[in-house]
């Protein structure tokens, strides 16, 4: 959901410097809704054209893309943006490589142990490792592909 959250926020952010860009808008299977300047790769998006920002009261009645560059503040927020997507995208690199991780001891091991409360250990049915393997398989391609 935090990931939703930042991808809105992000686009809200920097739809003040965007001149009448096309945004893509979709519903994904859990209901989540989400903004993209680029269609999903399956299912359907309806394409929406975002106009220019209003300009501040006080300045000139007409603003370019340029003003928006020069503008210190536009500026910090675009950076703040940039420095934000690449803490997501690390976090989103580790999640993937521990949940490889996991897939591949899932795969390898047939005997797997898990806490099962109390600091106390069990050993996974053959039924509900096959579960977690799907599960991991699936959050790998949702999240990593």
């Amino acid at each position: 959901m935090w990931r939703t959250l930042l991808a809105i926020s992000s686009t809200l952010l920097m739809i003040g410097s965007i001149e009448a860009a096309q945004v893509y808008k979709w519903v994904d299977a859990q209901g989540v809704t989400h903004f993209s300047a680029q269609p999903p790769t399956t299912g359907e998006a309806d394409a929406l054209t975002l106009k220019p920002a209003p300009g501040i009261s006080g300045s000139s009645g007409s603003s370019s893309g340029a003003d928006a560059v020069n503008n210190p503040q536009q500026q910090i927020i675009d950076q703040k943006i940039k420095q934000e997507i690449k803490q997501t995208e690390k976090q989103r690199e580790d999640y993937c490589k521990s949940a490889r991780t996991n897939l591949a001891q899932l795969r390898n091991n047939p005997r797997v142990m898990v806490e099962a409360g109390r600091g106390e250990m069990r050993r996974l049915t053959e039924e509900e490792r096959q579960q977690r393997i799907s599960e991991t398989e699936f959050a790998i391609h949702k999240n990593c592909d």
